[in-house]
C-alpha cells in the first residue's frame, strides 16, 4: 500500500524551481532530512541524469526520480512534491509538475507500490485531481485514497 511507505510529513506543494537540478533536491530533501537516504542520492539522481537523461519523467507533469538502492537508500519511502509552475527536464519536451521520488531498498519490495502508482498516473482523472491539490494534506489525502 502506498499508506505503508508514504509518511504525510513527505508531502509538499511549492510555488516553483529555478531548474531541474533544484527540483532534484526539493523532492528529495524530506527523505535527505529524515534518515531515509543519504546527501548522496539527490546527487547520484542528477549524476544519472545527466549520463542517460531525464528516464524518471513518465510523461506531462510527471517524474518517478529514483536511483539504485546501492546510492543511498537507507529505508524504503516516498516523497510528494508537487509544483505550481511547472519544470522542465533536460531533454524532456514534457514539463512536471508532480514528483514522486522513490527510496527502494532492494529490486522487490517496492513493486506493489509502483503498480499502484502506475494505475493512479494512468487515470487523467486521478491524476488531474491530484495536481489539483489545494494544500500538502489534502495532495497526500488524495494521492492515498486514489489507489
Amino acid at each position: 500500500m502506498i499508506s505503508d511507505i508514504l509518511k504525510k510529513e513527505n508531502v509538499q506543494i511549492l510555488d516553483g524551481v529555478s531548474s531541474w537540478q533544484e527540483a532534484i533536491y526539493v523532492s528529495t530533501k524530506n527523505l535527505v532530512e529524515k534518515g531515509y537516504v543519504t546527501k548522496n542520492y539527490p546527487k547520484k539522481i542528477i549524476e544519472l541524469t545527466q549520463k542517460y537523461g531525464a528516464y524518471y519523467v513518465l510523461g506531462p507533469d510527471v517524474a518517478l526520480v529514483h536511483a539504485r538502492p546501492e546510492d543511498g537508500v537507507i529505508h524504503k519511502q516516498l516523497a510528494i512534491t508537487l509544483l505550481r509552475k511547472p519544470v522542465k527536464f533536460e531533454g524532456k519536451e514534457d514539463t512536471v509538475r508532480l514528483i514522486i521520488a522513490l527510496a527502494a531498498e532492494d529490486s522487490q519490495s517496492h513493486l506493489k507500490v509502483l503498480k499502484q502508482i502506475a494505475e493512479i498516473l494512468s487515470d487523467s482523472r486521478k491524476l488531474q485531481s491530484i495536481i489539483k491539490a489545494d494544500d500538502a494534506d489534502n495532495l497526500y489525502e488524495k494521492f492515498v485514497n486514489a489507489s
